[in-house]
């Protein structure tokens, strides 16, 4: 099948522009938007298509770069416009911009250039669809798709290094008939051609000489056949739409990511689970370098989704993590189920409040993950209930058009400020009512209930004593005739003079957000699992201590102080060590800080008594060197 004659055209301008294109700039080339963007564009063309199942193809090749339509126009332009960015008349070309020069030039010198394919099944492209999807703040899904700021398109480009995207569909014309369409879409920067006339960065791959018809409602600047190299992908389908990212970068990733097909399946699998569960979305994933296939439907969703189950941070803000997405899909397979008010469907199963399982509610529409943080549906709604897990799948109705209407452009998220006073009004009362069904459905803890135990005496009156303020129960810092001293900060007291702080007071620090577990290896010995919820930096360095709670809370009269247990030595699996100077063990420790989990080797001076009483303390300061300047630790960096 042969295409039009057709070009890259660029249209004349009177804004000069570089190569780092505000529209393009905030992707960052990692799977999940690239992913996401697509798959929702094809679930919303198969659903105003009307075909029961989106089958979406997810193909990894490569193309000669002679096959790829409007390349000779495309190289020609890249060299024009990197010839007037360095200019002297023009700014000097920031790192950023440097650096989306060096991909295009190193990714556009091999015979053959990488490409990742996304083809679907649903009602293609026609000439209003194609003008929606080259034009930035227009859409043509109307009030049946899940996007309405027409932007998402530039998310392909974060994955192509060459920055070129191309178009393909086939679709039901007026008379019934089936046509075909194609374009393409290139970002570089602006230049000035043999005439002297100022071209605009975009260009768009026309039928020759019809660029400067573009977007006039006739859509006769669109070639009406595939090119060969989008051809083949829609041999097999009635209708659909092909997108092929030119240059595609491999997400980014490096050496120790996971693959491209690994990252397509979690992103899918993650956003989608609601959507592929009920059997409205099939994804396949091929590899045509490795002869790999992956195909991800409800069979082995749990398969895909267990792997990333113990991920508590996302890629990226805002975006799900591991643990959301498995607990989320937990909820639609194993879940009750019952139909809420605003039109939607509410799944959930309950928690085991005993090991602090939280309250979550994760918020689908049109079975695409939106948010498992809504307003009036967070864990404070929900205080007298045993913990849950919920899913509240939203597909039609009135609460479906305030979540849309408040996501914003990537879909994520419910941000109130989107709303007009009606519409928040609105979606406060329905989100209330939905809230109240959950408490009526799970019903109150028992465990909540007052509860006076027989022979307690009960005393009534007007008389109130008055709370004695309590001091805070502090560390033991060292100090004194008989305590061990521990070691001291320095700072600056003059250009080149140094004090130490008074003896037995440590080094100023902070407490970092972070979690840890802690399991008995031995008497004396145990191992500790720690992850953080912060960033800790490579230039600081953690103090170490263990406690012993005493079980003693503030309304106590004279609550008993904790105690700190003496440490001998502290390892990690990367041979990092601390030891105490003495058997006798000192109170705390220093590691070089390391980011991500961390694994511990903790050997006490005496043995353990109450497991259940053991806690761990870390104290953030900034690093003074690798060996910790004190008689009583030492850290061994190998």
């Amino acid at each position: 099948m042969s295409s039009d004659k057709a070009e890259l055209h660029f249209g004349q301008t009177h804004r000069p522009e570089g190569f780092t294109s505000a529209a393009v700039a905030q992707f960052d080339g990692s799977a999940e938007p690239v992913v996401r963007e697509l798959l929702q564009n094809s679930l919303d063309a198969a659903d105003q298509a009307d075909v029961p199942v989106a089958e979406v193809r997810f193909v990894l090749g490569e193309a000669h770069r002679d096959d790829l339509p409007g390349w000779s126009k495309y190289r020609s332009v890249f060299k024009a416009a990197r010839k007037q960015r360095h200019s002297g008349s023009t700014a000097k070309p920031s790192q950023d911009e440097r650096m989306v020069v060096k991909r295009i030039r190193e990714s556009s010198r091999p015979a053959t250039i990488p490409i990742l394919l996304c083809i679907d099944n649903g009602h293609g492209l026609n000439g209003t669809r194609m003008d929606a999807l080259l034009t930035p703040g227009n859409t043509s899904k109307g009030e049946r798709g899940a996007g309405s700021f027409g932007l998402g398109h530039h998310a392909a480009f974060g994955a192509s290094d060459l920055r070129y995207v191309l178009y393909g569909a086939k679709y039901f014309d007026d008379s019934g008939s089936v046509s075909q369409i194609a374009s393409g879409h290139a970002i570089l920067a602006s230049h000035r051609d043999n005439d002297n006339i100022l071209r605009a960065a975009d260009g768009y791959w026309f039928r020759s000489g019809q660029g400067r018809l573009a977007f006039d409602g006739s859509y006769s600047c669109y070639p009406n056949n595939l090119p060969p190299l989008l051809w083949e992908f829609l041999a097999g389908v009635e209708t659909g739409t092909v997108v092929c990212i030119v240059g595609f970068n491999d997400f980014r990733r490096e050496d120790d990511d996971p693959t491209a097909i690994d990252s397509i399946c979690r992103v899918a699998a993650s956003n989608f689970s609601d959507a592929i569960h009920r059997g409205s979305l099939l994804v396949h994933v091929e590899d045509d370098y490795e002869g790999e296939m992956v195909v991800i439907d409800r069979d082995n969703l749990q398969q895909i989704l267990e792997q990333h189950s113990n991920n508590r941070r996302a890629v990226k803000q805002g975006q799900i993590n591991g643990s959301l997405a498995y607990n989320a899909w937990l909820t639609i397979e194993t879940g009750e189920r019952f139909p809420c008010s605003g039109g939607g469907t509410m799944r959930w199963r309950l928690l085991n409040a005993s090991v602090g399982e939280k309250t979550r509610i994760h918020i689908f529409r049109k079975g695409m993950w939106i948010t498992s943080q809504a307003p009036y549906l967070s864990n404070s709604e929900f205080s007298t209930t045993w913990p849950f897990d919920a899913v509240l799948s939203l597909d039609s109705g009135p609460l479906e058009d305030l979540v849309r209407s408040a996501e914003g452009p990537e879909h994520r998220g419910i941000d109130r400020k989107r709303l007009d006073n009606k519409q928040k009004r609105e979606y406060r009362e329905l989100m209330a009512t939905v809230a109240a069904e959950l408490r009526s459905v799970i019903g109150e803890r028992q465990d909540l209930r007052d509860f006076v135990p027989q022979g307690f005496a009960t005393l009534t009156g007007h008389d109130v004593r008055t709370a004695e303020r309590l001091r805070r129960p502090r560390m033991p810092a060292g100090g004194g005739k008989a305590k061990e001293a521990v070691p001291g900060g320095r700072r600056r007291t003059g250009a080149e003079t140094e004090r130490t702080r008074r003896g037995g007071t440590p080094r100023p620090g902070s407490r970092p957000r972070y979690r840890t577990s802690l399991r008995i290896l031995e008497p004396s010995t145990l191992e500790a699992h720690i992850e953080y919820e912060e960033d800790v930096g490579s230039q600081t360095e953690l103090g170490v201590r263990m406690r012993a709670a005493s079980g003693a809370d503030a309304t106590c009269e004279q609550p008993l102080a904790d105690d700190f247990l003496r440490i001998v030595s502290i390892s990690d699996d990367s041979g990092v060590r601390a030891k105490a100077s003495g058997a006798a063990g000192a109170l705390e420790l220093s590691l070089p800080a390391v980011e991500g989990r961390r694994r511990l080797t903790i050997e006490l001076a005496s043995p353990i008594g109450d497991a259940q009483l053991l806690e761990l303390d870390l104290v953030k300061r900034k690093a003074v060197s690798s060996q910790v300047d004190n008689d009583s630790t030492t850290a061994q960096v190998p």
